[in-house]
């Protein structure tokens, strides 16, 4: 009985240990938004004067072209804009952008 268990034991945990490490994301992989700054604020998402919506959205655009990404812009609430990130028709990321601090976070 205790060789037919370790038979079966020994298997299992080898098999739940491998599938663990191939479910992990590889070690170059990048967000494609980080939690960070608008390139159109200072360092620390700290605008001077709050930004316009239009001016937001001008600077998400920008900064998403840069990475030859789309950006649709599913909402607007107060100072705040969500919109999904697209490649090639293809959801990657859903942001919330926050115009008076300027500070991107990816809700996805």
């Amino acid at each position: 009985m205790r060789y037919i268990s370790t038979l079966i034991i020994i298997p299992l945990i080898l098999a739940l240990s491998t599938s663990m490490v191939f479910a992990l994301p590889p070690d170059d992989a990048k967000p494609v938004t980080p939690y960070g700054d608008c390139t159109a604020c200072g360092k620390y998402g700290i605008c001077k004067t709050q930004m316009s919506n239009e001016d937001a959205k001008k600077a998400m655009i920008e900064y998403y072209d840069k990475k030859r990404l789309h950006i649709k812009i599913e909402k607007t609430i107060g100072r705040f804009i969500k919109a999904k990130i697209m490649d090639n028709g293809k959801v990657v990321d859903i942001i919330i952008f926050d115009c008076r601090t300027g500070r991107i976070r990816s809700i996805y």
